[in-house]
């Protein structure tokens, strides 16, 4: 930690201004996200100079346009499972589900319909082995999977 050269971290329409913490910042397509375990960072999008400052258990995003949202309390275990090698889903939407399994993935996920990426799913797999997660779906929830002509899957309704 060294005041007079702060670690700043750039990602996506915003920037976030290490304080001695653990923390984690993620780019999606739609956003970036921030939580933080320990400590406390600043949190600061490129369309204004409005900050948040986030402490541990607390979390915001900066949307495409560089907007930053207040603070929100989040869970720093689940948001940091994937440094065990976990993907952990607490009541999230299919649509949440296939997204973040994508990012294990040769091909993409897909579900087919809003109303299959509406469904919930609360459960925790290995990142390693996305396979038995597709597996276990259908004993989950009422879908099945399609295997598309370009080798992605598609998640349908049973």
């Amino acid at each position: 930690h060294d005041a007079g050269r702060p670690f700043v971290v750039a990602a996506g329409a915003g920037q976030v201004t290490v304080t001695g913490t653990r923390f984690d910042v993620r780019l999606d397509a739609d956003q970036t996200r921030v939580a933080v375990e320990a400590g406390t960072v600043k949190v600061q999008g490129q369309a204004s100079d409005h900050i948040v400052t986030l402490t541990a258990g607390r979390g915001t995003y900066v949307d495409p346009q560089g907007e930053v949202a207040a603070a929100y309390a989040v869970n720093p275990e689940e948001l940091t499972a994937w440094r065990s090698g976990k993907l952990v889903f607490n009541n999230a939407t299919l649509s949440e589900v296939a997204r973040e399994v994508s990012r294990y993935r040769e091909q993409p996920l897909r579900v087919s319909t809003a109303a299959v990426g509406n469904l919930r799913l609360t459960s925790v797999f290995k990142s390693s082995d996305t396979d038995a997660l597709l597996k276990a779906l259908p004993h989950i929830l009422p879908v099945a999977l399609r295997t598309l002509s370009d080798g992605s899957q598609e998640i349908i309704s049973r």
